[in-house]
């Protein structure tokens, strides 16, 4: 009897398995088709972006994200499809979520800081976002927009020195 019962019991921790990796499949099966309906969704926002119909665009954007939440890319297209439209405080929430996602989003830190800076009254705001993007991407650029930012907060040495790094930085820079 035991060893029969040893035997039920491997086939049943046999089947347990075989039927724990038919769910694992199963999932990354339908994960797989779900990405590619969104990497779709997202070709067909392009396209309306392309067309300059960012109405569209960025319902197509809200569509992906009531999907998929987490989508970088959605984001990223709601929140500039939203500062085309002038809908400054909506497009404040998607980049916020995008920088808080993304550490690594130079171009995202500046939409958001130039948002601050010229939409939503907060230049310290802009100023950290700012410094965060020139931290990523240290180019004139990205200096010369953190000192702009650094002086809409009142911190004039700092606005100074982040234009003396971007004139070190490139010289040519205008």
């Amino acid at each position: 009897m035991g060893v029969g019962k040893g035997r039920a019991l491997t086939r049943g921790a046999v089947g347990r398995r075989w039927c724990a990796t038919l769910v694992y499949g199963l999932t990354v099966v339908l994960a797989s088709l779900s990405m590619v309906a969104c990497s779709g969704k997202m070709a067909e926002a392009r396209g309306y972006e392309a067309a300059g119909d960012w109405v569209e665009a960025l319902a197509v954007y809200e569509e992906v994200l009531g999907e998929h939440p987490e989508s970088l890319e959605a984001l990223s297209g709601a929140a500039v499809a939203l500062m085309v439209l002038q809908r400054y405080d909506e497009a404040l929430t998607y980049q916020e979520l995008v920088v808080a996602a993304d550490p690594n989003d130079a171009q995202i830190r500046q939409e958001l800081g130039f948002n601050y800076l010229n939409h939503q009254d907060r230049p310290v705001d802009a100023a950290r976002v700012m410094g965060e993007a020139a931290v990523i991407s240290p180019s004139a650029k990205s200096l010369t927009f953190w000192a702009q930012a650094l002086e809409a907060s009142d911190d004039l040495q700092g606005a100074e020195d982040a234009l003396r790094e971007a004139i070190a930085v490139d010289p040519e820079y205008q």
